[in-house]
């Protein structure tokens, strides 16, 4: 079921004695935490948030209305479906879901220069970690590199990413 998941939270402390749980939110997308949204431990067990305050960063789940049973929840990751995701994210034009580029190969022109295999997140631009194609690392190359999610970079995302001005990246890594 893990590959059909995507980390979006950790959950804290208790407070109070009602079941309020610390949230630490991981994800871009916080309007996704609202009553009645399911969420999923890493083992697929479902959860459905009863009350979410925005303000203090605190959530209850159904079934943990209490502060003993809340602290069974202490230091849990949050998890998210795939298709609950692309249901209720609304993206905007040129937003992209992270799973949806991890995985896609990377081409300059006609070559073939690699695939997504992570997304850094830095201060000004998410970085693209590209697995360098094993043809060109037997040229000599780096085995991956770095292409930053910028339209100086970036032409287009679809099935594929078409890119430009990174090949010299790769060739001064």
């Amino acid at each position: 079921m893990m590959n059909n998941l995507v980390y979006v939270a950790k959950i804290g402390k208790t407070h109070g004695l009602l079941g309020f749980l610390k949230f630490h939110n991981k994800s871009d997308f916080y309007e996704q935490f609202k009553p009645k949204a399911e969420f999923f431990d890493k083992n697929g067990k479902k959860f459905i948030i009863k009350s979410f305050d925005f303000s203090n960063s605190l959530v209850q789940f159904v079934g943990y209305e209490d502060i003993n049973k809340a602290k069974e929840l202490v230091n849990m990751e949050l998890y998210s479906n795939i298709e609950n995701t692309r249901k209720n994210i609304k993206l905007k034009k040129d937003e992209y879901f992270y799973f949806d580029i991890i995985g896609l190969k990377v081409y300059q022109d006609d070559e073939f220069l690699g695939s997504v295999v992570d997304i850094l997140e830095t201060g000004a631009n998410d970085l693209l970690e590209i697995k360098t194609s094993d043809e060109l690392v037997n040229l000599g190359l780096a085995k991956s590199f770095y292409i930053p999610f910028h339209n100086n970079f970036i032409i287009s995302v679809s099935d594929i990413i078409k890119v430009n001005n990174s090949k010299s990246i790769l060739e001064n890594s």
